[in-house]
C-alpha cells in the first residue's frame, strides 16, 4: 500500500494494482509523495556505551575432574585408591611467622599455577602394596604392619616402585635409567610417578592457607601421639580433598632436587635441574609438630633409606 500526499492534495492510499494502472508520467509524483519511514534513533554516545562483559566459565570442581578422569579413554581413568586433584593456583611456601628468618627451606612465598589435573594416592604406599608390586622385596621396617607406610625406601626405590606399578597397569614408565642416572620423562608421561613438590603442597593444602588443614592431633601422627611408631594409614582425618596423612605418619619423597624457592610466580615447576639431595615433605610419626605443616620441606641424598620416609604416587590425567 502506498501513501500519496503533498501540500495541496489529501492523503491517498494507492495499492499495487492501482499503481500499475497509472500513467508512467505520474510515477515520479507517487514516489516523491510517499510517506517517509520513521527516522532512526540517534546513535548512543560513546561515553555511555557499557564495556562488554567477558563471561568466563567457572573452573572444574574436584568432583567434575574426577568424573572426567573416570570416563576418559585417554588416561585410562581414575586409579582406585587415588584422589583426583584439579588444576589451580595457590601460594606456595611459609609465612614469616612459621619459620626462622633466613632459612632456605620454607621461604619465600610465591604464586604457583598448576595447569594439569592429576591424581594422587589417597595415603602413603603401604608395606603390603610395596610387597605386592615389588615381588616381596621390602626393606627392613621399623614395625611390621601391612597397612602402615612402607619406610626405609630410598628415592630410587620409590621411583622404581612407580615404574613397576605402571608396568602392572600397562602404562608407560616415567623414569629411565638406573641409580644416579635415573631420568624423569616429564609431566606429560601417562604412568605413575612421584608428585612434584608444588603438586604435593597444593594437594596437602586443599585450598587452605594456614600451616595445617586442621588441628594437629586430629589429622597427623607425630611424636606426641604415635608412641614413636608408624601407624596404619587413614587413622586420622583427611583434608578437604580426601587425602590422608599428608602432614604426619611418614614424610614423603617428592620429585624435586633441593633448591631455594624463587620469589617469582611459577607455572608447573619441576625444581632445579640437578642437585645433591631430593626433597621430602610433611611430618612423621617421630617428628615434632613444627614439621607437621603444609610448607615444611627437607632433603636427603636420593640413595638414603630412612626409617621415617616413605612416599605416595601421582599420575598426570
Amino acid at each position: 500500500m502506498w501513501m500519496l500526499q503533498n501540500r495541496h492534495l489529501p492523503v491517498m492510499e494507492i495499492d499495487v494494482q492501482t499503481l500499475h494502472k497509472l500513467p508512467w508520467l505520474l510515477l515520479p509524483l507517487v514516489f516523491a509523495c510517499q510517506k517517509p519511514p520513521p527516522p532512526l534513533p540517534p546513535p548512543a554516545r560513546p561515553d555511555v556505551i557499557a564495556a562488554p562483559v567477558e563471561l568466563k566459565p567457572p573452573g572444574p570442581t574436584p568432583a567434575q575432574v574426577a568424573q572426567q578422569a573416570a570416563t576418559s579413554t585417554l588416561t585410562g581413568g581414575k586409579t582406585e585408591g587415588f584422589v583426583v586433584i584439579p588444576p589451580g593456583k595457590f601460594v606456595m611456601g611459609a609465612t614469616a611467622a612459621e619459620v626462622e628468618p633466613g632459612t632456605w627451606n620454607d621461604a619465600p612465598q610465591h604464586e604457583v599455577t598448576l595447569t594439569r589435573p592429576f591424581e594422587l594416592q589417597i595415603a602413603e604406599t603401604t608395606q603390603q602394596a610395596f610387597k605386592g608390586v615389588m615381588a616381596g622385596n621390602v626393606p627392613p621396617q621399623p614395625k611390621a604392619c601391612p597397612e602402615c607406610p612402607v619406610l626405609n625406601v630410598s628415592w630410587f626405590q620409590a621411583t622404581g616402585y612407580c615404574n613397576a606399578l605402571s608396568r602392572l597397569k600397562n602404562m608407560p614408565v616415567c623414569y629411565e635409567g638406573q641409580g644416579k642416572d635415573v631420568r624423569f620423562l616429564g609431566l606429560n608421561c601417562g604412568g605413575y610417578r612421584l608428585p612434584t613438590e608444588a603438586e604435593w603442597e597444593y594437594a596437602a593444602r586443599a585450598g587452605t592457607t594456614a600451616p595445617r588443614y586442621g588441628e594437629t592431633a586430629e589429622i597427623a601422627w607425630i611424636d606426641t601421639n604415635s608412641q614413636l611408631q608408624p601407624q596404619p594409614i587413614k587413622g586420622k582425618k583427611p583434608n578437604a580433598w580426601g587425602l590422608f596423612d599428608m602432614l604426619g605418619n611418614a614424610q614423603e619423597w617428592v620429585h624435586d632436587w633441593q633448591g631455594a624457592y624463587p620469589a617469582d610466580a611459577l607455572t608447573d615447576p619441576l625444581g632445579p635441574a640437578s642437585g645433591e639431595n631430593r626433597v621430602f615433605r610433611g611430618g612423621a610419626y617421630r617428628m615434632p609438630e613444627a614439621e607437621a605443616r603444609a610448607a615444611f620441606r627437607n632433603a636427603y641424598g636420593p640413595g638414603n633409606q630412612v626409617e621415617f620416609i616413605g612416599f605416595r604416587c601421582a599420575r598426570t590425567l
